[in-house]
């Protein structure tokens, strides 16, 4: 049991040390790169046609505000990620207590095992949501699942039925058959 514990932490820990890598690092220096690849061409360009620059500035405003914004859902995101997970530890840390309490019954050492291998398990399903939602061309997903309940959050910037039903979809082929509901945080 006790290897099975610190393997444990190390994947939850793994997970968060990746997710706040991911969130961090990744997107903002892509994001700051690509900026400033454009920022360059646009000012050494060859072209010696006049530019209107109203058009230039306000589409540069439009690009740092979509930035900005994809960075905020992106940080709401990680945020509701880490209390989740936070949350999740908690209830794991009491089943650990329960299973490794020596005035526990046989039988509640039996429920919190089940309970926790259950709760391991859907973490694990949400995040193979996540995946298939980014890999369906999402900047990004997080999926909270309840009892009878799935909220996925997804940022998009084109959202539509036949968006959401598609993710529906994906979500109930991994979960199986609850309530999903899809919202969308328009980029």
């Amino acid at each position: 049991m006790k290897k099975q514990t610190i393997w444990l932490l190390t994947m939850l820990s793994l997970v968060v040390v990746l997710s706040v890598y991911y969130v961090t690092t990744p997107d903002n220096l892509k994001t700051t790169s690509f900026m400033n690849m454009n920022n360059s061409t646009d000012t050494n360009s060859l072209d010696s046609t006049p530019k209107d620059t109203n058009k230039t500035d306000s589409t540069k405003q439009n690009d740092k505000e979509t930035t900005s914004q994809e960075s905020s859902f992106s940080e709401v995101f990680l945020k509701q990620r880490m209390e989740q997970e936070d949350q999740r530890s908690q209830m794991i840390d009491e089943y650990k207590a329960t299973v490794d309490s020596a005035t526990a019954s046989a039988q509640e050492k039996s429920e919190a095992l089940t309970s926790m291998n259950e709760l391991q398990k859907l973490t694990a399903l949400e995040s193979d949501v996540e995946t298939m939602i980014k890999e369906a061309g999402y900047k990004d997903a997080l999926v909270r699942s309840d009892k009878d309940e799935v909220k996925v959050d997804v940022t998009s910037s084109k959202p539509s039925r036949k968006a959401a039903n598609d993710i529906i979809q994906m979500t109930r082929s991994i979960l199986g058959e609850k309530l999903v509901v899809v919202k969308f945080q328009v980029k």
